[in-house]
């Protein structure tokens, strides 16, 4: 057995443990090699992030949900694709319903995010959070007596 097919299975079986994003995706990394569906590419200017997904398939607008919070995508839908009296032989794209979450690279806002679909791909424009002490939290101490 492959060595990397082993220990992305784990980190598989590690994720579905201790839940999503157990292990932060290298930045670069093909999702095909992380088995990762629809592929996606993340693109950035000081001011924005657009996130790119390959989506052949869709048929409405209806058909895909994009939910975003301030560090993370989640893209899920269907996407069908039949052509009559053919039958598929080899299949390189998935069809059928997904899920994907996508880490973004920096804190964005929630409002506004443009959406919008062309020639297969669809495209998601993020505004990043720039606003001074977004990406920290103050904790709080708490005292405890001896």
């Amino acid at each position: 057995m492959d060595t990397w097919k082993q220990m992305m299975d784990w980190k598989r079986m590690a994720e579905d443990y201790f839940g999503d994003q157990f292990f932060t995706p290298n930045q670069g990394q093909r999702a095909e090699a992380r088995n990762e569906s629809p592929l996606c590419n993340i693109y950035e200017t000081p001011q924005e992030i657009c996130c790119v997904l390959a989506l052949p398939g869709l048929n409405r607008t209806d058909d895909v949900e994009v939910m975003v919070d301030p560090y993370k995508l989640t893209i899920q839908g269907k996407l069908s694709l039949t052509l009559d009296s053919y039958r598929l032989n080899s299949e390189e794209f998935q069809l059928g319903e997904f899920q994907r979450e996508v880490t973004l690279p920096v804190r964005v806002l929630l409002d506004p995010v443009q959406a919008f679909y062309r020639k297969g791909l669809l495209f998601i424009r993020l505004l990043k959070d720039t606003r001074p002490g977004a990406n920290q939290r103050k904790v709080n101490l708490n005292w405890v007596q001896e």
